[in-house]
């Protein structure tokens, strides 16, 4: 699993699904975009943690991505000196784009294999998926 997160957050995969995607952003902007449609509205922090990035990381790339208009910060109503983070329209048009390309690439890569060893796939994926977040098929 650490293999499969190290690829598909490297530098030459993060150019794939951007140069597919239509889009400039790369790794880092990327993974901030997808927590903040993932985590609507968002801390620093709670991008930081869901990132695995340090909130100072986060907050250069919130930056980048607000200046290309993709988020937007807004005064917490608890607490003014805290920003929320939220995606633009735009910033979810960017982040289904970029979904898209992985899957496509994903998919790619599998074209050569056999219908059986897809299933067994997929049946495995579906397993581990409950397996990690707790959750069963027969709930």
């Amino acid at each position: 699993m650490e293999r499969l997160a190290r690829i598909g957050q490297s530098r030459r995969s993060g150019a794939r699904r951007a140069g597919r995607a239509g889009t400039s952003l790369l790794g880092s902007a990327q993974q901030v975009l997808r927590a903040s449609i993932d985590h609507v509205p968002a801390r620093i922090s709670d991008l930081a943690r869901a990132t695995s990035m340090s909130d100072a990381a986060v907050s250069r790339q919130v930056t980048l991505l607000e200046k290309k208009g993709l988020v937007e910060r807004e005064a917490c109503a608890e607490d003014g000196r805290v920003a929320r983070v939220r995606p633009t329209a735009s910033g979810r048009a960017v982040g289904r784009r970029l979904r898209a390309a992985a899957d496509e690439i994903f998919q790619e890569h599998l074209v050569g294999w056999r219908a059986a060893d897809l299933a067994k796939l997929a049946e495995l994926m579906e397993r581990l998926g409950d397996d990690l977040t707790g959750e069963s098929a027969d709930e």
